[in-house]
């Protein structure tokens, strides 16, 4: 019975510790797909504790593309509330059929959007939209 008992208990576990890592489908068409997720990234050396939107850029054709796209991004804060969302443009290239993605360790902004602070209250991201999504063939 014990033998059956843990390796289910594992599974479970498992199952639960992964299930943050679900990423969801942004935008896709034949060439790309964008997908996103929410990471509680932490850094206990400088005290900092912020949750972001991380984000994965899949090239699905196997030739080397560049991809465009604008953030908009609408905060919280009253002030931010009543002016016009951030919007700022990026690009990132890729090589044939590869991937790249944001995470907690890498300060890349083409790659990730600020959501909030764990640590104290602030401006927190209410929305957020990329668009002009465009593809470029690199020779």
């Amino acid at each position: 019975m014990k033998r059956t008992i843990l390796p289910l208990m594992f599974v479970l576990f498992s199952a639960v510790a992964f299930a943050g890592d679900d990423w969801k489908s942004y935008f896709k068409n034949n060439e790309v797909e964008i997908l996103y997720r929410k990471a509680d990234c932490n850094d206990d050396a400088n005290g900092i504790h912020q949750q972001k939107v991380l984000l994965k850029v899949v090239n699905l054709q196997n030739k080397k593309v560049e991809v465009f796209y604008t953030k908009e991004l609408t905060f919280s804060k009253a002030e931010a509330a009543a002016s016009a969302p951030d919007v700022r443009e990026f690009s990132v290239t890729l090589e044939p059929n590869a991937t790249v993605e944001g995470d907690c360790k890498v300060r890349d902004n083409r790659l990730f959007i600020f959501s909030k602070h764990l640590n104290f209250n602030g401006t927190e991201l209410k929305k957020f939209d990329l668009k002009n999504i465009s593809v470029k063939h690199i020779q």
